[in-house]
């Protein structure tokens, strides 16, 4: 065991108890008639329940533990983060919430496929979701590995494997009733957690956010740890690590318009009773994460000044250590040990285990549906009873949770929030553009349903894991901007050839009938 070194026994007692709860809840909501009570909770979360989970769905461990790490690591350039996260509730308030609600449905597949009739798009939706949840489930478990490991002293990997089984255990048998409960309660102990972290240094210790700005920005000298050059002047201005227009707008692009094509989030639309609820839900969450962004790019920009001050101010040597080996992913954690002991670190701990139970929780329904729901059901048996249908659920659940272990051993050396950004890429080149344009413009076709899909599934893969073998005016540190231009090309132009070809019999029958529900008033 590292010198210094202490078992954290209060993030053990509020881990022991917020599972304990966890399990409470598993039991109490697991029976569940039908495919809608299990995927969607009967469709009667009212808004402020449903903002909390939602909520706490949309916190993983990218915002809780990323966004503080991106901003220690990477300065001014960090905050993008918490900035694109954020303002990507707004698109979704402004084009997708309520229209999708009035559509009704199960999953994000439902509404591509119904819109247009067209298996193909609803296949192509499925593997949309598995690729953008698949992607984003591996860093909430490089989350969970890191924080495991600084909890117990436990190696990645065994980490890795404990919370893989406890959050397959509670989502395959609570559904989505137990886990807006969870959701909730686990929110509001990620964001405590939060506010506590700001709130020490800023009003007890008396760290303004300008004076640890203007000390990092005069700072110029060797690391503490590793005794590189840092560059303080350049760490807090534009450009640091984003070093380029290309990258940084798509980047942007990625991260405001991959919210509203997000699965995990979207499904949870789906819970709410009507329309006039999640235009409500929505703005209701963009009250509270708002609230948490503003605080986290705080609370990494103040562990950096810290940690260049080191012993000056306090900071003990396994601290330094923990930071200069990963301070890209435990710079709260090292922040709840150093301004608030064993009492805060547990506090954190619980928070950041909050957002990793709840996020992986979101994205194994939402991949549950796509294979039980879209793929199994309306593809394979769309004559299948639903007591079977729960049943196909409860298996697509395990076999996506039991998928987590592996996706969190390749995940192991990266930086959280950079690994989420590509899942918002792929999200935002994938459905942002199919459902946006589904939505609002009654000409699409099925081919441009199926293009746009294609496009951006195929083309995020490419430039996402083969970035090495292109052209490098076509590496982005994230493509999403860039792959979504392409993809809405793709829709104007097959939708365009399509009607070319065959008039107006390239759209589907019910085009107005289905304008009139999405946009009209709501349905009784």
């Amino acid at each position: 065991m590292e010198a210094g070194y202490q078992i954290p026994i209060m993030a053990l007692i509020l881990i022991g108890c917020m599972l304990a709860f966890t399990v409470v809840t598993t039991f109490m909501f697991r029976s569940q008639k039908t495919s809608a009570d299990y995927y969607l909770a009967g469709r009667k979360v009212n808004s402020f329940i449903n903002a909390s989970a939602i909520s706490s769905d949309y916190l993983s461990a990218a915002s809780f533990l990323g966004v503080a790490g991106v901003a220690f690591l990477f300065g001014f350039d960090g905050i993008i983060y918490a900035l694109g996260f954020f303002v990507g509730y707004i698109a979704l308030l402004l084009f997708l919430a309520s229209p999708l609600r009035k559509f009704g449905r199960y999953t994000v597949p439902d509404f591509v496929s119904e819109r247009f009739h067209s298996k193909t798009a609803r296949v192509l939706g499925v593997i949309g979701v598995l690729f953008i949840s698949l992607f984003y489930m591996a860093p909430q478990m490089l989350g969970a590995g890191k924080v495991m490991g600084l909890l117990l002293n436990l190696n990645y990997e065994t980490s890795i494997v404990i919370i893989a089984c406890i959050i397959t255990f509670y989502v395959t048998v609570g559904g989505m009733k137990a886990t807006t409960v969870n959701q909730l309660v686990q929110f509001w102990i990620l964001f405590g957690a939060m506010f506590l972290l700001a709130f020490i240094p800023f009003m007890i210790k008396g760290y303004t956010y300008t004076d640890v700005v203007n000390f990092l920005a005069t700072f110029k000298g060797p690391d503490p740890e590793t005794g590189k050059m840092f560059d303080g002047a350049a760490y807090t201005s534009p450009a640091y690590w984003l070093t380029n227009l290309k990258d940084t707008m798509s980047l942007l692009l990625a991260l405001m318009f991959g919210t509203a094509g997000l699965p995990h989030i979207l499904v949870r639309f789906y819970t709410a009773p009507d329309g006039k609820a999640a235009r409500k839900t929505v703005i209701y969450v963009l009250l509270l994460i708002g609230m948490f962004y503003i605080l986290s790019p705080y609370v990494g920009h103040v562990i950096r000044y810290t940690y260049m001050q080191g012993e000056a101010l306090g900071l003990s040597p396994h601290l330094m250590k923990w930071l200069a080996a990963n301070g890209k992913n435990l710079a709260v954690p090292v922040a709840g040990s150093h301004f608030g002991g064993q009492i805060l670190l547990g506090i954190v701990v619980a928070g950041a285990f909050a957002a990793i139970l709840s996020t992986v929780a979101g994205l194994i329904i939402a991949c549950a549906g796509a294979i039980g729901h879209d793929l199994v059901v309306n593809v394979f048996n769309p004559d299948m009873p639903e007591r079977s249908r729960v049943k196909v659920a409860r298996i697509s659940s395990v076999l996506v949770g039991l998928l987590g272990i592996p996706l969190g051993f390749w995940a192991e050396s990266m930086q959280i929030a950079v690994l989420v950004g590509l899942a918002f890429a792929i999200a935002a080149s994938t459905f942002f553009p199919v459902l946006v344009m589904g939505v609002w413009w009654p000409k699409m076709t099925k081919n441009g349903a199926c293009a746009g899909l294609a496009t951006g599934i195929i083309g995020s893969f490419f430039m996402i894991l083969g970035k090495g073998m292109l052209p490098e005016l076509l590496q982005f540190k994230n493509p999403g901007g860039f792959v979504m231009l392409l993809s809405f090309l793709a829709i104007y132009v097959a939708s365009k050839m399509e009607h070319a070809a065959k008039g107006e019999d390239a759209l589907p029958h019910d085009t107005n009938a289905v304008m009139a529900i999405l946009h009209g008033p709501e349905r009784a």
